[in-house]
């Protein structure tokens, strides 16, 4: 019997005041000896207050001053004479992004503090970053440790809550892009990787009408389904469960540099397409649902919202269908025109 071995978070802990676990983890991975890597804001804000916890590790404490590849490899240069036992992330994407990259060059633990919730990356095996203006995603090793406290969470701006409530929500729309390839084109599919990624997601979608993103339950809702996200893709050593049309979208802005939107209220408008598309064409998708589900957390929904004219939406949409051809999704499927694209952005309002 042959066996495949997946490295998945051994450590989750959501909660308030969960902070007080890192001690407990650290000591269970057999981290004494870390490198932590955090940002100016968040050294001065939350690490400070981590020190006397700490006192009985041996660690260094680097600063991360961008979200480049250049970055990470400075920081490895740096570290590499070091033999830590774990990198410590504690911040936003920026941080958590680097930290991957170090950890997997240095062979060390990873350990996922966040302190947003703007999107999956908190416990995904991916990351990403821009250079030269392009989006770059990178493969590494997934943290072993995840520790989101909720009262260090809750005190980022709310415009990134929501949009990790957007990046959440495009699950709906890149599992039923998979559930395509499969039956269209026979794409391997795994419904454990599926689900993971969708029931959070649609959870959310069904819950709108209660949500406020503010507070502990429903921000540990959040939470829980963003690293559920990022656990589906250490499932499969893929993104394809939380990747499809939409984040093609939102790559093709990246790649124009247009517009002013974070990166889940790129993919929550990508969805609201890419459902259109679904439910026009295979009656699979429900795109007015996930517009009310967005506009009820307060999330963008229009293309003005994000500093995008119609144009530059059209424009990326037929970029997109141009971006990772080897990823079959409703763009492959459907071949839209830029007719088509107009007409589906009149009807959704989102353009």
């Amino acid at each position: 019997m042959r066996f495949k071995t997946v490295d998945l978070p051994y450590h989750v802990y959501i909660g308030e005041d969960v902070i007080q676990k890192l001690p407990k983890v650290l000591r269970s991975l057999d981290a004494n000896y870390f490198l932590l890597l955090t940002d100016e804001i968040v050294k001065n804000l939350v690490v400070v207050g981590l020190k006397e916890m700490l006192s009985e590790f041996e660690y260094d404490l680097m600063l991360v001053e961008s979200a480049r590849m250049e970055e990470a490899r400075r920081i490895v240069l740096r570290g590499g004479f070091a033999d830590y036992d774990a990198v410590v992330g504690v911040g936003g994407g920026k941080v958590l992004d680097v930290s991957k990259v170090v950890a997997s060059e240095l062979n060390a633990t990873l350990i996922s503090i966040p302190t947003t919730a703007s999107h999956d990356g908190i416990a995904s095996p991916v990351a990403s970053f821009k250079e030269n203006g392009k989006p770059l995603s990178i493969s590494t090793n997934p943290p072993s440790a995840v520790v989101a406290d909720l009262n260090i969470i809750k005190n980022c701006p709310i415009r990134l809550l929501r949009s990790g409530y957007g990046d959440l929500v495009s699950n709906v729309s890149s599992v039923k892009d998979w559930q395509l390839a499969r039956d269209l084109v026979g794409e391997d599919y795994n419904e454990v990787a599926a689900s993971l990624a969708v029931m959070p997601a649609e959870l959310m979608v069904t819950k709108a009408d209660e949500l406020d993103l503010t507070l502990p339950p429903h921000l540990q809702m959040l939470l829980r389904g963003l690293i559920m996200s990022g656990v589906a893709i250490a499932f499969v050593g893929s993104s394809r469960p939380a990747s499809g049309a939409e984040h093609k979208f939102s790559h093709a802005l990246d790649y124009l540099g247009y517009g002013n939107g974070t990166h889940g209220e790129q993919v929550a408008l990508g969805t609201i397409i890419m459902e259109y598309l679904h439910e026009k064409h295979y009656g699979r998708g429900d795109w007015e649902q996930v517009k009310t589900s967005l506009e009820k957390v307060h999330a963008p929904t229009t293309a003005k919202e994000i500093g995008l004219t119609r144009e530059q939406v059209v424009e990326a949409l037929l970029l997109a269908m141009k971006l990772r051809k080897k990823r079959f999704t409703i763009l492959e499927a459907v071949k839209p025109t830029k007719e088509e694209f107009e007409l589906v952005l009149e009807k959704t309002g989102v353009a």
